[in-house]
């Protein structure tokens, strides 16, 4: 056994307690106000100025309200924002409905074919604990939003506008989650009984079709043809009859897809930069895009991002929002708090350490929509496009510090053309043949 706690050591860290001279002022401050309204420092409120050298037109920011669908709106933006400016529709906003509806059948589709291809590990086994801590969830990243786009295109939201499960899925997930652990049950016994993948298939069938019921009822019908009508900024008159949802988003949008590519920051040993890296388990479209990440170092990360947005396209980001963030304020820094001060304890890790040790992991999307670079061309901060509606930041709008950046922003998505060619071509030599990582590897947290 090792050493207990006994009254000498107590006494001791009494008398190291009552040595710090400002020892009582600070156990009152924080009592009354907390941590970090304690140690939040004025340092970062006057760094954090929301003005910047290149920022692109962007309009009225969103608001995912109490769902996790952080990464649906973030894509949803980087796609509105130039069709807003092509067709002159200020402050239009595309479904986040009609995503939602079919990531959460392809998502429990994708957890039945998990299950069947597990069926032989035994309870307790890492990955069933896995599939099992969360069948589905809100939360996704850039290459499971590109499968749906892909397979199902996008409508705008007055064609599927929000419902009470959009806007609070708590209850949505609670039950569905529920059905899929149950579901998992009988299929995991009918493989492990030996009956016909022809009989498996079609018990898989039977629940996914009352999955869809259940998603009819709570986000509603998603349309295969509509009509779509609008007025322009000029107060033009518009009309499209007998529109699919595919059709829409190649002649309206057609964002190029397959060259927007997720690129990480992952310092860990276990990643050798300029490699490609896929999670096993993580997808929602069976047969789809698979998640695929190129590893970079943090200047070519941060380098195309910056090439990205002169040549006038946001950037989607995931990021660990929970570190050194206020939300009312809308800053993101490394200095917004002094908790080392106020403690007097270093608590400074790396990137590295934090992603090893279960401190940090990705678990928010957002889109970074403009930079400001200093005489030396070198970024200083970022503005970024939150979707939390316009009462927090600067009417929406976070201002994210360059050093944030450095420790917390883990993934860019970036179109191809801004990388450096020889890390085009690893993407291209590697990306059918990716190291697999484990489903628990935080480069697999969804945002």
């Amino acid at each position: 056994m090792g050493q207990a706690i006994d009254s000498a050591v107590l006494n001791k860290f009494n008398a190291d307690f009552n040595k710090i001279p400002a020892a009582q002022v600070i156990k009152n401050s924080v009592a009354n106000n907390g941590i970090y309204k304690s140690s939040t420092t004025l340092q970062s409120k006057i760094a954090m100025d929301p003005t910047f050298s290149i920022e692109l037109e962007t309009g009225k920011v969103a608001d995912q309200k109490q769902s996790g669908l952080c990464w649906v709106f973030a894509a949803l933006n980087t796609l509105r924002h130039p069709m807003q400016a092509k067709f002159k529709i200020k402050d239009f906003e595309l479904s986040q409905g009609y995503i939602f509806f079919w990531d959460k059948l392809e998502k429990s589709n994708y957890f039945y074919e998990n299950v069947i291809k597990t069926a032989d590990l035994k309870i307790g086994d890492r990955k069933i604990d896995f599939l099992m801590a969360t069948p589905q969830q809100d939360g996704g990243q850039w290459d499971l939003i590109c499968g749906l786009l892909e397979k199902y295109g996008v409508v705008p939201k007055s064609i599927m506008p929000d419902t009470a499960s959009r806007i609070n899925s708590s209850e949505l997930n609670h039950v569905l989650n529920s059905k899929l652990r149950k579901d998992a049950v009988q299929l995991r016994k009918l493989v492990n009984d030996g009956v016909s993948l022809s009989e498996v298939e079609a018990t898989k069938e039977h629940m996914l079709s009352e999955v869809y019921r259940m998603l009819v009822y709570t986000i509603g019908e998603p349309p295969t043809h509509f009509n779509w009508s609008y007025r322009d900024d000029n107060q033009q008159f518009h009309q499209v009859e007998n529109i699919t949802p595919q059709e829409f988003y190649k002649q309206y949008i057609n964002l190029n897809l397959a060259d927007h590519i997720s690129t990480i920051n992952a310092p860990t040993t276990d990643k050798p930069y300029n490699h490609v890296y896929t999670v096993e388990l993580l997808g929602n479209v069976v047969g789809g895009r698979q998640v695929r990440h190129l590893n970079l170092e943090l200047q070519d990360f941060k380098q195309a991002a910056i090439k990205q947005l002169q040549a006038g396209e946001a950037v989607w980001f995931g990021s660990d929002i929970a570190q050194m963030s206020d939300r009312k304020t809308g800053i993101m820094d490394t200095k917004l708090y002094d908790l080392n001060g106020l403690f007097n304890i270093d608590l400074n890790m790396t990137k590295a350490q934090r992603l090893d040790y279960g401190e940090s992991m990705m678990n928010h999307a957002m889109v970074i929509t403009g930079v400001d670079l200093n005489n030396d061309q070198q970024p200083t901060k970022w503005k970024v496009e939150n979707s939390w509606g316009e009462k927090v930041g600067t009417k929406g709008y976070f201002v994210m510090s360059d050093a944030w950046f450095d420790q917390f922003v883990y993934q860019l998505v970036i179109d191809k053309q801004y990388l450096p060619e020889k890390l085009q071509q690893v993407y291209e030599q590697e990306k059918d043949a990716p190291k697999v990582l484990a489903p628990w590897d935080p480069m697999g947290a969804l945002a």
